[in-house]
């Protein structure tokens, strides 16, 4: 046990203890005994911190939005010219972090459905707010001129559903593509998704 660390950087040990804990083993499996071996402390320094798994899986569920929202800039409003490359740097940005964190995007992907309500309603609120985050970013492309019309309800679920499958497949499939193809192929997906017709063309030129 490290008895220096403060009390952020102790707070950051026992979240990077539970990712490694959740990711080998899963939520249901896991249990407390589990977080604080892999912290190296003890059970009453957990509980300084956390009520419990339910409340250390949260903070790991909000850490994990906060990351993917800070890797999204915003489209340029005033210079359209670069919205391909705004676009095609937030795929890119997104694709490394969770390539680059696999234990997080397992927890993320791999957890079951339907076992248990409470851990439903968190993973429910977790991809309700990258749903909202991605309609929001629809209704501006096509105030821009650069979104076809369209349900952004059935377009947001549609692309987060693909981009889910994808990752998934990067990191647990048989078959993992290198990383460049990953984002070089979820761009073209986009562009062909939800472009507006009178520039997809363009776009796509860019996209080869």
């Amino acid at each position: 046990m490290s008895p220096h660390l403060s009390k952020e950087e102790r707070q950051r040990q026992l979240l990077e203890a539970s990712i490694r804990a959740f990711g080998a083993l899963g939520y249901h499996r896991t249990q407390i005994s589990d977080i604080i071996k892999e912290a190296g402390v003890a059970r009453g320094t957990f509980y300084l911190y956390f009520k419990g798994k339910r409340e250390i899986f949260d903070a790991v569920m909000t850490q994990l939005f906060d990351q993917v929202k800070g890797q999204i800039r915003d489209l340029p409003r005033d210079a359209a010219d670069k919205i391909p490359d705004q676009l095609l740097g937030n795929i890119e940005r997104i694709a490394n972090l969770l390539l680059d964190n696999p234990l997080l995007t397992k927890i993320l992907f791999n957890e079951s459905v339907g076992l248990d309500a409470e851990l439903d309603e968190r993973l429910r609120k977790f991809y309700e707010q990258i749903l909202d985050y991605i309609r929001r970013g629809l209704k501006q492309g096509q105030e821009m001129g650069f979104v076809r019309g369209g349900n952004n309800q059935i377009l947001s679920i549609a692309l987060l559903g693909c981009l889910k499958e994808v990752f998934y497949q990067s990191l647990l499939g048989t078959e993992k593509p290198n990383r460049q193809s990953v984002v070089q192929e979820i761009f073209r997906l986009v562009i062909a998704a939800i472009s507006h017709p009178t520039i997809r063309p363009a776009l796509e030129k860019l996209a080869m």
